[in-house]
């Protein structure tokens, strides 16, 4: 039986062998020399179910940092962080384990063990979480339109409070319900049609849907395989800057939204942004660390992100994904790495789509006008192709298969549904005031997050309350670094997803492969093509550009909407600032990346 329900089309049957685009094949090799992205031949090649977890809202001790480095965390001696974008853990993960799946002992905080909906406008009965149905290409691009995910929409959402004027800011002392969904759905729904168009409740009923186990097979083989988190939350109700910052930095310098009424220049201001990263504390302490970006996008949004913290770095500790798959066949990945999904051409970021609604013949049939290609099936993929070449690694010095986490999360619940609360948070104690008055003593909501590790046994559930300054938590104790802020001072770190004394042998590891291709093989793309280069870009890839146009464009220089438009401000102004391959010239330089 098909795991999806209703018609399959044609793009949508299993690939046939050799039909996948995969990271090295001809026509990204193809794509990336025509675009002068590349230079020329410059390509890369248990124990049962285990339940870990306090009480949701229990914290750890500050951690003590003389003791951490006399006694290090040897379980694992590289970690490798791949984060993709907006999707909640029910999103994605909800439906993962039935109640007579949870293995003895543990328990799983999911869609199938309790009943959860939201109501629906006038009177209409409650839309309740459910699997996405219809055709294999709509599900994979569900939902759609992309749900609002704005600090005044998240607040609609958690609490289902309504009041622009104040952000849509509870009351003090308000308690999330998490039954806010559908009706920030349809808000956002009817502001992208120009307020022409009211969803139908088939349409507004895509707030409240998700994913089933079978949909994603890599996602869910891993989460089953290794260990989940089931109380894992992004750092602030809001976008995708605030979180990414939270992620590295501790703190999100009081901002709460991605774009301030000046522009994206705030994340460029030395004085607030400007502070410390666990990139310059690791650098400090001379432990090795890279950020790894797709080579198609020519700039890493990690480094645009952190501008004033990281810029030094960019030539010496940037590299393209193609690297990081050299790096794991030889041995090399540093302490830390971290991975960016391909955020502007064909996304595989799995961010939702993107784009106005579009108006037909009949008038606005609810559909994304033609955007940026948005499938999470090219995610599931991605995550195969990261997974497999780490679980093959066999190096018999530096990193392992043996000696690597990989650990998998998403910056931000980007307003699909979740109906855990989230929990009160520490505020970075930075001294920042919040951006819209926000306090930053909530985190936002729940998000996927998977560790896979040798020392990690199969259906681990781990229901701790984590968070995403625990990146930095982890670090800091392995390595015996001070913290950046409060936050991650108390936070949680990611040393209870060991739970073996031996480690388990690959041959024990499952095998993962990504059954559905996307309709449009994501290495596969021209964006000066006549068929692309109309295309809208997404919402982070308008971030990212907005970023760069910040610190590079001059007046008057206007920002990219389309594949063209970006693809040319990326060669204008990206072009040469990140490092690429080792050994190989960055382009526009004659020296070596270093």
């Amino acid at each position: 039986m098909p795991p999806f329900p209703g018609k399959r089309s044609r793009s949508s049957q299993p690939a046939a062998s050799g039909t996948f685009a995969g990271p090295n094949s001809p026509s990204r090799r193809a794509f990336l020399q025509s675009a002068g992205i590349l230079a020329a031949g410059a390509v890369a090649g248990g124990a049962g179910g285990a339940a870990i977890g306090t009480a949701v809202g229990a914290g750890r001790p500050e951690l003590d940092f003389e003791a951490d480095k006399a006694t290090p965390k040897k379980a694992f001696e590289h970690v490798v962080v791949v984060m993709f974008e907006n999707r909640s853990f029910d999103n994605l993960l909800g439906w993962l384990y039935r109640d007579d799946e949870v293995p003895a002992g543990s328990s799983f905080d999911g869609l199938h063990q309790g009943d959860y909906s939201n109501p629906a406008p006038h009177g209409h009965p409650d839309v309740k979480a459910h699997v996405y149905t219809g055709s294999t290409d709509v599900i994979m691009s569900s939902p759609q339109p992309d749900p609002g995910e704005a600090y005044p929409h998240v607040n609609t959402q958690f609490f289902g409070t309504v009041d622009p004027e104040l952000h849509n800011t509870p009351p003090l002392g308000a308690k999330p319900t998490m039954k806010g969904f559908v009706t920030d759905y349809i808000a956002n729904y009817e502001r992208l049609s120009g307020g022409k168009k009211s969803p139908s409740r088939a349409e507004y009923s895509a707030a409240m849907g998700g994913f089933s186990p079978a949909m994603l097979p890599v996602f869910s083989t891993l989460a089953k395989s290794f260990a989940v988190y089931d109380h894992w939350h992004c750092a602030v109700p809001s976008q995708t800057f605030c979180n990414r910052s939270f992620f590295h930095a501790g703190t999100s310098h009081g901002y709460v939204t991605n774009r301030g009424d000046g522009g994206y220049d705030k994340w460029l201001d030395d004085d607030r942004a400007g502070s410390p990263t666990i990139f310059n504390r690791l650098e400090d302490a001379g432990i090795p660390w890279r950020v790894y970006y797709d080579a198609a996008q020519l700039v890493s949004m990690t480094g645009v992100l952190h501008a004033p913290a990281t810029e030094k770095y960019w030539k010496t500790n940037f590299r393209t994904l193609d690297q990081f798959y050299l790096d794991v066949e030889s041995g090399n990945l540093p302490a830390y790495s971290f991975i960016e999904p391909r955020m502007i051409f064909n996304h595989n970021d799995m961010h939702p789509p993107y784009g106005e609604l579009r108006e037909g013949p009949d008038g606005f049939g609810g559909m994304v006008e033609d955007g940026a290609v948005s499938d999470v099936r090219a995610g599931d993929a991605l995550l195969h192709y990261l997974y497999t070449a780490i679980k093959e690694s066999k190096s018999p010095t530096g990193s392992n298969a043996m000696n690597t986490m990989l650990f998998v999360t998403f910056d931000e619940h980007g307003g699909t549904f979740d109906h855990a609360t989230p929990p009160s948070a520490v505020p970075p104690g930075d001294g920042r005031p919040g951006e819209m008055d926000f306090g930053f003593d909530r985190l936002g909501g729940r998000v996927p997050a998977i560790a896979i590790s040798a020392y990690t046994a199969k259906n681990t559930i781990i229901n701790d309350p984590m968070q995403h300054s625990a990146l930095i938590a982890t670090l800091s104790r392995q390595h015996g670094l001070e913290p950046l802020t409060e936050r991650d001072a108390k936070s949680m770190d990611m040393f209870n997803a060991i739970n073996r004394t031996t480690p388990r042998p690959v041959s024990d590891w499952p095998t993962t492969l990504p059954h559905y291709v996307p309709p449009n093989p994501d290495e596969n793309l021209d964006p000066e093509s006549p068929e692309h280069r109309a295309k809208k870009i997404s919402s982070p890839a308008k971030g990212l550009l907005g970023l760069l146009m910040a610190k590079y464009a001059g007046d008057g220089e206007q920002a990219p909407e389309t594949y063209q438009e970006a693809f040319a401000a990326l060669v204008l102004h990206g072009k040469g600032l990140f490092g690429t391959l080792d050994g190989n010239a960055n382009e526009g330089d004659e020296d070596d990346a270093g």
